[in-house]
Order: C-alpha cells, then sequence, then structure tokens
C-alpha cells in the first residue's frame, strides 16, 4: 500500500510540474513575445492530461484545471490599448 501511495504522489508531484511550466511558457509567450509555439503546445499537452486526471478523478484533477484556466487566461486575454493617441 505504501508503494501505491508513492506512486500517486509522484503523478501529483509530476502534474504540479507540468502545470508550472506551463504557466512559465504561457507568461513568457504573453510578456516577452517569445516560446509562443512552445507555450500553445504546453497548453495542449496540459489540456488532455486535465481531462484524463478529471476522467479518473474530480479531485485529482483540479490543479491541473486550476493551471489550464490561468495559462490559456494569460496567453489569450486580450492585451489593454494604450491610454495615449497614438502619434500621427
Amino acid at each position: 500500500m505504501e508503494s501505491l501511495a508513492f506512486v500517486v504522489t509522484l503523478m501529483l508531484l509530476a502534474q504540479v510540474l507540468l502545470a508550472l511550466a506551463v504557466i512559465v511558457f504561457a507568461s513568457l509567450a504573453r510578456f516577452r513575445g517569445r516560446f509562443r509555439g512552445t507555450a500553445l503546445v504546453l497548453i495542449v499537452l496540459l489540456a488532455v492530461e486535465t481531462a484524463w486526471a478529471l476522467w479518473i478523478l474530480p479531485a485529482f484533477g483540479t490543479p491541473s484545471l486550476i493551471a489550464l484556466t490561468l495559462s490559456a487566461g494569460i496567453y489569450w486575454w486580450p492585451k489593454r490599448r494604450s491610454a495615449r493617441p497614438p502619434r500621427s
């Protein structure tokens, strides 16, 4: 039984590390304009992993669902327009 708990703990740790990587790459793509393709691929992989984890157990998929929502919001949220009028 201890080995099963160890495996589940490692699965949760891998899920959290993937979620952090996706959030970092989505932030880099949004604010620096770099790694846009990598961020998009990682968001898709996190979406697939989230669907699998939610299908297994909703409590197990909740951390990746939160990370997916956060990273997609960072990646696709519209940028604010400048308060200054454009120069002619």
